[in-house]
């Protein structure tokens, strides 16, 4: 059964979390476990406890019996577990069952990943099965059915944060017909909205996650020339940015009109507008977003009217992303120094970062208002209609009451680089 946990004096509620004033110093290294050495997160016990007292003001406000955060290890998937637990499988579905006022009851469909869960948050944790992602031969709805029937919840309202895009199919429909009489729906804003303001320390985490990138943006511009491969490249990027504890990379170098372009064996060349894209988590868990433009030789006019838009559009955005305007506000001034060209978009403009992705969305549509706190990834990417020229750059910023703060110590630029 779980064990009643009780915030100290002053952090009773998930508001007195939200910062004030000036952030504090510089980035700091990544934090140590309070747990075994062999833990691979170095979040803290006490900031998992923050925030599950923050969890449980949310489920009275919102009248929930019960919350159950599930987690995949995927981009956009893994970050609302590890949130609150410090872990997330790698491939594998996890959940955490949790109840007003008490710890989670963590369920892992491995021992290996019920190891990882226990040592690194003190929780509770539960085994499923036998981890196999193609059989049907675990169930962790069964598990989580006799945790709710221990706690006598068989009745009520049940939140389910990732109902719509990371619980199984199957664990939904199971979940339901185990318990008619309970209300199940989807809790996932419940904890987007916990997640998208950060704390004064989150700050440094940020900072220290932004410098681990730039780290990555570094070694390109130490070793990019016409004539180097993408893997070349990508090999530098990465070396240097893992050698500083970045758990998780993605890396695109790219010479055509989007972005999501693999670095490849083809060499740059003379007259490429060359974009270079790197996201990455550091070793504390937190994620950003960098990308800059550079050139080869000589490029056309039709790339470089391309490329000096989309660092306008760029600067335009971060001058919008205050306090007071709305997320659809800050891609209402991206896409007005878009609009002469034509160009079109070739992902949405943007979007909260921390534990994995974060709201709002930088998007026409998105009405979510900008909070002192939050911390946006900024990337517009611009093609023509003819799909043939396209730029892109990304910067992740904190958002405080002066405005958006730049993480990156590399200002934006068309930059020309080398021959080898």
């Amino acid at each position: 059964m779980s064990s009643v946990f009780h915030p100290p004096i002053g952090d009773r509620t998930w508001r007195n979390r939200a910062p004030h004033g000036d952030p504090p110093g510089a980035a700091t290294p990544a934090r140590r476990s309070d747990g075994p050495a062999s833990a691979p997160s170095p979040v803290s016990r006490q900031r998992l406890r923050e925030r599950l007292a923050a969890v449980w003001d949310a489920m009275a406000d919102q009248g929930l019996d019960c919350l159950i955060v599930s987690g995949r290890g995927l981009i956009s998937q893994y970050g609302y577990l590890e949130y609150l637990i410090g872990f997330c499988p790698v491939v594998r579905l996890g959940y955490a069952v949790i109840l007003p006022g008490r710890e989670p009851v963590v369920v892992m469909s491995t021992r290996s990943d019920a190891y990882f869960a226990k040592q690194i948050s003190g929780f509770e944790v539960r085994v499923a099965g036998q981890g196999d992602v193609i059989s049907d031969k675990d169930s962790m709805p069964g598990v989580i059915e006799g945790i709710l029937r221990e706690q006598h919840v068989t009745r009520g309202r049940l939140g389910v944060v990732g109902l719509g895009h990371i619980v199984a199919s199957a664990d939904a429909d199971a979940l339901r017909a185990m318990f008619p009489d309970l209300q199940v729906s989807d809790a996932t804003r419940l904890l987007n909205a916990i997640k998208a303001i950060k704390t004064r320390e989150e700050y440094d985490d940020v900072r220290a996650a932004g410098a681990v990138a730039d780290a990555g943006i570094r070694a390109f511009m130490e070793h990019a020339a016409a004539g180097v491969s993408g893997w070349d490249l990508y090999g530098e990027m990465e070396r240097a940015v893992r050698r500083l504890g970045a758990r998780e990379v993605l890396v695109f170098v790219g010479t055509g009109p989007y972005f999501l372009h693999r670095p490849h064996v083809d060499p740059l060349r003379d007259g490429d507008l060359v974009t270079v894209y790197l996201e990455s988590t550091a070793a504390n868990g937190y994620w950003v977003e960098r990308a800059g433009l550079f050139t080869v030789g000589q490029i056309g006019d039709r790339k470089r009217e391309y490329a000096e838009t989309c660092l306008r559009a760029h600067r335009a955005a971060q001058d919008a992303m205050v306090v007071g305007n709305t997320a659809s506000d800050v891609t209402l001034a991206l896409e007005a120094e878009t609009a002469a060209l034509g160009a079109l978009p070739g992902i949405w403009h943007g979007h909260g970062v921390g534990v994995d992705h974060d709201t709002p969305v930088i998007t026409s549509g998105d009405q979510t208002p900008i909070e002192e706190g939050m911390v946006i990834s900024v990337h517009p990417n611009l093609t023509d209609p003819e799909e043939t020229v396209g730029a892109s750059v990304a910067d992740t910023y904190i958002v405080t009451a002066r405005g958006a703060e730049a993480i990156s110590q590399i200002p934006q630029a068309l930059r020309p680089i080398g021959r080898s």
